[in-house]
C-alpha cells in the first residue's frame, strides 16, 4: 500500500474521531447548521471557527508534504483549477450546501468518485473542456438532488438524476468525437 494512502487512512480516522466523538466536532456541526443558534446555545463560535481554520491549515500542510514527497519537488501551482472537482466531491459525498450535514468518510468517498470519473474520461480521451462540463453537470445534479431530498421531494430528485445522467452522457459522447 502506498504511503499517501496510509496517510489518508490515518488522517480520515483521526478527523472522523474528532468530528464524531469530541465536543469540538459537535460544535463545528452546530455552527455549520445554524451559527446563531450555536451562539445562543453557549458555543464560543469565534474560537471554534478559528480552531477549524487551524485544523485545515495543518491538514493542508500534511497534503503539501505528501505531494512534495510524491513528486520529489515543491510545485507551487499544484491543484490550481481543481475547485470544481473539490466542491463536487464534497457534495457527492453528502455535504449539504445548507450546512451542518456531511461526514468525513462521505467526503473521501466523493473524492474517490470524482477521481474515478476524471480518470475514466481521460481514458476515453474526452477533451478537457468537455470533462469540465461533465463535472459541472454532476455538481448541479448533486445539488439538485440534495435540495429536493431536503424538501422531501423524491420525484424531483429522481428527475434531476435522470436529466443529469442524460446530459453527462451526451457531453461525453460529443467530447469523444
Amino acid at each position: 500500500v502506498a504511503n499517501p494512502v496510509v496517510i489518508l487512512i490515518i488522517v480520515t480516522v483521526v478527523v472522523t474521531y474528532l468530528a464524531r466523538r469530541r465536543r469540538f466536532g459537535r460544535y463545528v456541526y452546530a455552527i455549520g447548521g445554524n451559527p446563531e443558534a450555536a451562539e445562543l446555545g453557549g458555543i464560543n463560535t469565534r474560537r471554534t471557527i478559528m480552531m477549524t481554520f487551524v485544523l485545515m491549515g495543518v491538514l493542508c500542510a500534511v497534503a503539501g508534504a505528501v505531494q512534495t514527497a510524491r513528486l520529489n519537488a515543491a510545485v507551487t501551482n499544484l491543484g490550481i483549477q481543481n475547485e470544481l472537482d473539490v466542491i463536487s466531491a464534497a457534495v457527492i459525498g453528502g455535504t449539504s450546501f445548507a450546512g451542518g450535514i456531511g461526514t468525513i468518510s462521505g467526503a473521501v468517498l466523493g473524492a474517490v468518485v470524482m477521481q474515478s470519473l476524471r480518470s475514466g474520461m481521460v481514458l476515453l480521451r474526452i477533451d478537457s473542456p468537455s470533462q469540465d462540463i461533465v463535472v459541472g453537470i454532476v455538481l448541479v445534479t448533486a445539488v439538485s438532488i440534495d435540495s429536493a431530498l431536503r424538501l422531501n421531494r423524491r420525484r424531483t430528485a429522481m428527475i434531476s438524476l435522470a436529466v443529469g445522467l442524460v446530459l453527462a452522457a451526451f457531453i461525453i459522447q460529443t467530447g469523444r468525437q
